[in-house]
């Protein structure tokens, strides 16, 4: 299961329940601050202040710019590893570390490039927590386990109101059925909520099993099937005062009253026809939360707001501070009004409100259900995005490097508020691994408003002009069509242009989902599925991702 955190603090513990296994990944986003002589990244056996380091990752730029690894085991520090190709942590530099577990060792990566490599001095199923230093202000940390089928997390300390379970994936082209599981233990003999899409009947069916015997079945979702074969889907549980709500495809779906006592329900499973993008344990950030911002936003920063309105909620607000504090002058005042039927956009300056603006409220707003906002720093403006659709623009009254804090408040739930730094690009990133069966790469980006277009390459090395490239995907604005090929010893194959609609428009907000199959890569924009591309080069031979053209990009995921 995938633990996200985006109010991350230096010195917070990060639990990571059931160790780390090979295959799991933690990704860390930040930045080093200014004036800062050094920072740490500990993964921790416990949460004492003497429990066992199993790896000490410490950049130091006032040691002949060196950065340390090591162990803590017994009370007393191991041997020092030191030896680094290139030191990436300069004062004010941007960050992003992966680190990913291996049978033998830690294999780290710092912004898309190989680092170093830490072999395990302690099983890393005995790491419990990840722990980040002073000396860097960090924008999100996720911790991520392998989800392949059949899958298993936890609810730490059992499930708890407000929190919210996502599971995204891709049902099999030749599904039966799957099943998503709340369980009270981990052999199943007593299930809270029994999720079960059924694609031999096109139906939906949930259950509870107590005292080892089903009770009565809930169904009837045959005209509202969203679990077909071949294609992704988006569920999302939340456990609510009394029932399961639960949401499929950015739309509500139905209801599921509790059984049991929600805080007894500690296992979920995932079995069946279906191959896992991701499982993601979410949070509720507490009340009036602020994210900090030291070194301020930078043209093309990407703010990510997800959540939903409460069952009686009516306003909520996002405000970009201009200070550290809510009595602070506000740039940005985005405040979406069920009850009024719009957002309100504005501004405080010197403690006074200056003139609103208003646009129609976005439908998943209206309608209740989850909500991903975007807002797009540009030199002078903002361009703001709900679930993917542009709402507006909004002109910057002030310097966008003001701003110093994001806050949210107000009568919604919100699990996520996250910072994404614009990549340069063109961009290059290596793929973790090799490509297997059941892996997915995400892509976000928004293009140009005077794009002529874009692409997208998996390739078998670094460089674009002369590596074999096994999927070209290029989208042409010029010609509404997107063009899929593939070069080998520095000749281009047949093109192909059979998709079956142009999903880009200029400045739209974009999500590629890139799901690895047996036969190719099948394509899913926008959460719909677009097109499969056969493999006509061996997908082992991948190890690059790059992305160019008039896009601004935002950092990849791999899952």
């Amino acid at each position: 299961m995938a633990y996200r955190k985006t109010n991350v603090k230096p010195n917070d513990l990060i639990h990571t329940p059931g160790g780390l296994n090979p295959g799991s990944q933690i990704v860390i986003r930040g930045r080093v601050l200014e004036h800062e002589t050094q920072f740490v990244i500990n993964l921790k056996c416990g949460e004492e202040d003497d429990a066992d380091i199993a790896l000490h990752f410490n950049p130091r730029n006032n040691d002949g710019d060196s950065v340390v690894r090591n162990s803590f085991q017994g009370g007393a520090w191991h041997g020092e590893e030191r030896d680094i190709p290139r030191f990436p942590f300069d004062n004010g530099r941007k960050f992003t570390i992966r680190i990913m577990t291996t049978p033998d060792h830690y294999r780290i990566l710092v912004n898309n490039y190989d680092f170093v490599r830490f072999d395990h001095r302690i099983p890393s199923s005995e790491v419990r927590y990840v722990q980040l230093g002073d000396g860097a202000e960090y924008y999100e940390t996720l911790v991520q386990n392998n989800c392949h089928v059949p899958f298993s997390g936890q609810f730490p300390g059992g499930l708890k109101i407000g929190q919210s379970v996502r599971v995204r994936g891709m049902v099999k082209d030749d599904a039966e059925r799957f099943v998503i599981n709340f369980q009270c233990d981990s052999d199943g003999d007593t299930i809270g909520m029994h999720f079960n899409p059924r694609q031999d009947e096109e139906d939906v069916v949930l259950n509870a099993k107590l005292g080892g015997d089903w009770g009565d079945e809930q169904r009837g979702f045959e005209n509202d099937f969203a679990f077909k074969r071949g294609e992704f889907f988006d569920a999302f549980f939340v456990a609510t005062e009394g029932r399961f709500n639960v949401y499929v495809n950015e739309k509500y779906f139905t209801c599921f009253d509790y059984r049991c006592d929600h805080c007894e329900i500690c296992h979920l499973t995932v079995n069946g026809d279906v191959d896992l993008m991701d499982v993601e344990l979410l949070d509720p950030l507490p009340d009036d939360f602020i994210k900090e911002i030291p070194q301020g936003l930078e043209k093309n920063d990407l703010i990510v707001t997800k959540g939903f309105f409460y069952p009686e909620g009516n306003k909520f607000a996002v405000n970009l501070i201009k200070g550290c504090s809510c009595d602070d002058d506000i740039a940005l005042h985005f405040n979406p009004r069920r009850d009024e039927g719009e957002i309100v956009f504005n501004s405080k300056e010197g403690g006074d409100w200056e003139d609103e603006e208003r646009h129609p409220l976005p439908s998943a707003m209206q309608e209740m259900v989850p909500f991903e906002l975007e807002i797009l720093t540009k030199k002078n403006k903002f361009k703001v995005f709900a679930n993917d659709r542009k709402v507006c623009k909004f002109r910057a009254r002030d310097d966008i490097e003001d701003i110093k804090a994001i806050n949210v408040a107000g009568d919604a739930y919100i699990y996520e508020v996250k910072l994404l730094r614009k990549l340069e690009e063109p961009f290059t990133d290596s793929v973790p691994g090799t490509l297997e069966p059941g892996n997915w790469i995400v892509i976000q980006g928004a293009p140009d408003d005077d794009a002529d277009g874009f692409a997208i390459n998996l390739q078998c090395g670094e460089d674009a002009e002369s590596d074999d490239i096994a999927m070209h995907f290029n989208v042409r604005f010029s010609e509404g069509q997107v063009v899929l090929n593939s070069r080998e010893g520095g000749e281009w194959g047949r093109e192909e242009r059979d998709a079956p609609y142009f999903p880009f428009e200029p400045e739209d907000r974009f999500e590629l989902a890139l799901c690895v199959m047996q036969h190719g890569i099948r394509v899913f924009v926008n959460h719909r599925r677009y097109t499969d591309f056969n493999f006509r080069i061996n997908p082992d031979r991948i190890c690059h991702l790059f992305l160019s053209g008039g896009c601004d990009y935002f950092e990849p995921e791999f899952y």
